[in-house]
């Protein structure tokens, strides 16, 4: 997506019919950075946001109904109508687009009316014929949104003196889309459903040849059906509020980063503070270490445990068997079946012939009735040995649960001392007189508690959600041995495995896709960080596409100018490889479309509100290479530090001039270049 003009007719304070061209000038396909200049209050903001108005009709001004210009409203009478629009003219794909939303006002006794702003998209096909998007306004907004995503226009035009903290958001979702990652998505959904469902979604391919087994397969597959979508259910309860939770802890871990990071920074208390670090450390450890202990605890008494209960049982059977008076003259291990081959055989074991009436087949012959199953006699005997066994295994039981119990223990009361002399170091700190720390020794404690409540409901949550995953699995073995009884079945659950295999195919390409995105972004991203910023910091980039800093390996927070400079890079590096991704597609010979990459513009107001000259140029340099297209809207103070940094890729200059308070004019810029 490139943009070519945006025009205004009446919207805010752009009176009249206004027009700016954004393409290079002179066809100097170098000049790709077109300039605003104008003070505050001037209309940049209005300039920024009224692209996500036109594309989007979301209106994210700070009065959001001011659409229509002051002085057109102020001249309207009463039952008379006026309209506000925007029309922006841009590149994608190799289509020409022309989308344009106007809303209409009405000027009542009670104020001005506004109705719902429609848009309109047309393009230019193959043949220069002029195409309507629609005929209805989803159309317009589905397309609008393949092309760039809602979720990241905040991205591509920028709002300087907005909140733009981008390390914390999950934006996985958008970034893979507009990186090209979409079509492998659908796929997965067509093919499974919802990637956090444990089974695939009666909707999907999967589910439905699933659900035809099911019909196949009897009243016994049914019930096993029910019981598997009756565990999912549960399962999708569990594991939801396993993620709530992980987002509690993570929120107030955050909080306690905080609280500790003003701590480091204040001189009288870092020695204090360093240990309250270490403190952190091995509590962090030991926490692992009790996890692993409690999950060995738990498997140990679910594995070898059940046998204690039955004790009592084995005890009181044992007491009737000795007052029972049997005479067990069997053969341990030997039983009936087997001394009847032995005399169909003829031979006994030894090599002594057995032959009929002879003495030895009789000597042999009479053990047929001291053994199972006639003779209780042997079986009293085994089963006081397993009596005995059992025994034996419940009092090694005993001794393991005892000696992981004491284990469990220890580190309970490590972390009790670890927090109780934390607890200690951070009262000396708050009573340190320079320090200004309000509540921090209250927050911690409550914020600690807080983490500690939502670990312990998170361990219960992991044990159902472990729980159902059994049952599942269970569920699902018992299902697939009941539904393969029929032949429509057994076909049903052919084309099943022929999309699992699809599935697991595209699952694995996307995985493997998706990876490689992630590390050409992070490289694109810390190449231009390190460009941008007179510093040395480091770049990662999470599994969600979130950004993190870190200095000296230990994660910082980003405040001002940082955050600024963090921001554009992340931005610059993600309009830079969806480029690289359009180019190594065309070069190899497939269709250059928004399916997988495209070039995008920087639209950017007040970029250097918080950035020093040096920055400031800095910035201006790096996005001008990494991106085709880049649009500044800023004061003339911040473009006399930026310019030096845009040399030979300016193409057109405009300055907005302000005629009154409710009139902006846009005008070419005549000062010095």
């Amino acid at each position: 997506m490139l943009l070519k003009s945006i025009s205004y007719k009446d919207f805010r304070p752009f009176k009249g019919n206004q027009y700016i061209d954004l393409t290079p000038k002179d066809d100097n396909k170098d000049a790709t950075v077109t300039v605003i200049i104008g003070n505050n209050t001037y209309g940049k903001s209005t300039f920024v946001l009224s692209f996500i108005w036109c594309l989007y009709g979301e209106s994210r001004f700070n009065r959001p109904n001011d659409i229509l210009n002051k002085k057109v409203e102020k001249e309207l009478d009463v039952n008379e109508k006026a309209t506000a629009s925007v029309e922006v003219v841009f590149e994608d794909g190799g289509k020409e687009y022309t989308m344009k939303r106007v809303q209409e006002f009405k000027k009542t006794e009670k104020g001005l009316k506004a109705s719902e702003s429609e848009a309109s998209l047309v393009y230019v096909d193959e043949n220069g014929q002029t195409q309507k998007v629609g005929p209805m306004q989803h159309d317009v907004n589905m397309t609008i949104k393949s092309i760039l995503p809602q979720d990241l226009s905040t991205f591509f035009f920028f709002e300087g003196e907005k909140d733009n903290e981008i390390s914390k958001k999950d934006l996985g979702k958008a970034v893979r889309t507009l990186l090209g990652l979409e079509a492998f998505d659908k796929m997965r959904s067509h093919l499974y459903g919802s990637q956090t469902q444990k089974t695939p979604y009666s909707n999907s391919v999967m589910g439905y040849y699933l659900d035809k087994q099911k019909s196949e397969s009897g009243d016994k597959a049914q019930v096993e059906w029910e019981k598997k979508q009756k565990a999912e259910k549960e399962l999708k309860k569990a594991t939801d509020r396993i993620v709530e939770l992980d987002s509690e802890i993570g929120k107030y871990e955050s909080l306690i980063d905080e609280i500790n990071a003003k701590l480091r920074d204040a001189g009288p208390a870092k020695v204090l503070q360093k240990r309250r670090d270490n403190i952190a450390i091995d509590i962090s450890s030991y926490e692992k270490e009790l996890d692993r202990k409690n999950k060995s605890f738990l498997l140990l008494f679910g594995k070898e445990g059940v046998p204690l209960f039955v004790t009592p049982l084995l005890t009181r059977a044992e007491e009737k068997l000795d007052k029972m008076n049997v005479a067990d003259k069997g053969i341990k291990g030997i039983e009936a079946k087997a001394i009847r081959e032995l005399l169909h055989r003829g031979e006994c074991l030894c090599g002594t012939d057995l032959k009929e009436g002879s003495l030895a087949y009789k000597n042999v012959e009479k053990y047929i009735d001291y053994v199972p199953p006639k003779s209780i006699g042997t079986l009293v005997r085994d089963l006081k040995e397993t009596i005995s066994i059992n025994r034996e295994s419940n009092k090694e039981f005993v001794k393991k649960y005892e000696d992981a119990y004491r284990e469990i223990q220890v580190l309970k009361k490590r972390l009790r001392d670890l927090d109780a002399e934390d607890r200690s170091i951070l009262a000396r700190i708050s009573q340190i007189g320079e320090i200004d720390l309000g509540n921090a020794e209250e927050d911690l404690i409550r914020y600690k508690g807080y983490i500690s409540e939502f670990r312990e409901e998170r361990d219960t949550q992991i044990g159902i959600k472990n729980s159902k995953e059994s049952e599942i699995e269970t569920a699902t073995n018992n299902f697939n041995m009941y539904k393969s009884k029929t032949d429509k079945a057994k076909q049903y659950q052919l084309y099943y495995r022929y999309a699992e295999e699809i599935y697991k195919w595209v699952n694995s390409n996307y995985s493997k896709k998706d990876e490689e995105l992630r590390v050409r972004l992070a490289t694109n991203v810390s190449n231009l960080f390190d460009n941008m910023y007179d510093g040395k910091r480091d770049i990662t980039i999470d599994e969600k596409y979130a950004i993190h800093m870190t200095a000296e390996g230990e994660v910082v927070d980003t405040t001002g100018g940082l955050r600024v400079i963090q921001y554009f890079a992340y931005v610059g590096g993600l309009v830079k490889l969806a480029y690289e991704i359009m180019n190594e597609r065309h070069n190899s010979g497939e269709e250059a479309s928004t399916a997988m990459g495209e070039q995008y513009p920087l639209v950017l107001d007040a970029a250097f509100s918080h950035a020093d000259d040096v920055h400031t140029h800095n910035i201006a340099r790096e996005l001008s290479v990494a991106t085709k297209q880049l649009i500044f809207a800023l004061m003339k103070k911040d473009w006399l530090y930026a310019k030096s940094g845009l040399t030979g890729k300016v193409g057109r200059m405009y300055e907005l001039v302000k005629i009154d308070e409710t009139e902006v004019r846009v005008e070419v810029y005549g000062g010095d270049k």
